[in-house]
């Protein structure tokens, strides 16, 4: 008997004592049915399904971004590539355009004319005979209105003159500056401003043949013998070349038929050169 008792004793483990005690608690806690209803069969659990949490997306590789940067500049490069294909192909074609450019037009009379005419009236300017080119420069806008170019630079320099000659002229004060300036009144027809000026210079320079013999020439073209006479003689006395001069020079001709010229030059007598 003793061991039969020890034998279920220990058959009643403390584990399988804790099973039954749970089973027993289970057959208690379930209701009992109430009459007149059917029980429904215990529906099966469904396994819950516990979704995982999202873990958080891990950053996207740089390198599928640009693989689709890649992708979507592909089509720009061939637009690019198209468009500097064709920018290089009009590049070449204007290349072409300037190489062969169309042949100019050839001058027209009119045209050289006025060309001629503004560069002659320049050549006065530059001599600073700013009457004479400014006669020039109007005369190319009476003769050539339809040549623009030169016309507008005829009004230019024609303004220029202008002012010049607005200006208190410059009185020259040595002998050679009032001579040229002498000089240049009587080749104008000033005949009286040329007479003025080489008195002046003879007034600086009494003895200055070359200034007298003009003088001369001056009284002559104003048909004034006697004062003609008068420096032609003084000038000869100071160098004899003058009386070949005389002779020869276009503004003693009205005093060609006159004795005490004739007398004073040898006109109308063959001398050898002074």
């Amino acid at each position: 008997m003793g061991t039969l008792v020890s034998k279920a004793n220990k058959s009643r483990s403390p584990a399988s004592q804790k099973l039954r005690a749970k089973k027993g608690k289970k057959a208690a806690s379930k209701k009992p049915q109430r009459p007149g209803k059917i029980a429904k069969p215990a529906k099966d659990k469904k396994a819950v399904t516990v979704k995982a949490k999202k873990s958080p997306s891990p950053a996207k590789k740089p390198a599928s971004t640009s693989k689709k940067k890649i992708a979507k500049a592909a089509p720009q490069r061939t637009v690019k590539a198209a468009t500097r294909k064709a920018g290089s192909d009009a590049r070449s074609k204007q290349a072409v355009v300037k190489a062969a450019p169309p042949p100019k037009k050839s001058p027209t009379p009119s045209a050289l004319a006025a060309v001629q005419a503004f560069e002659q009236a320049l050549k006065v300017f530059n001599r600073h005979e700013f009457a004479s080119a400014r006669s020039g420069f109007e005369s190319i806008l009476e003769k050539f209105g339809d040549q623009h170019e030169v016309v507008a630079r005829a009004r230019t320099y024609l303004a220029i003159c202008e002012q010049r000659l607005a200006r208190a002229p410059i009185v020259p004060r040595n002998t050679d500056a009032l001579y040229d300036q002498g000089v240049f009144e009587l080749n104008k027809g000033n005949i009286r401003k040329a007479i003025e000026l080489f008195d002046k210079a003879l007034k600086a320079e009494p003895r200055a043949d070359h200034v007298l013999y003009s003088l001369a020439a001056s009284y002559a073209r104003l048909n004034e013998p006697q004062k003609a006479l008068d420096a032609l003689r003084r000038a000869i006395s100071f160098r004899t070349v003058h009386r070949s001069h005389a002779r020869r020079d276009l503004d003693f001709a009205g005093l060609h038929s006159n004795e005490e010229f004739q007398h004073l030059t040898g006109f109308g007598f063959d001398f050898a050169e002074e």
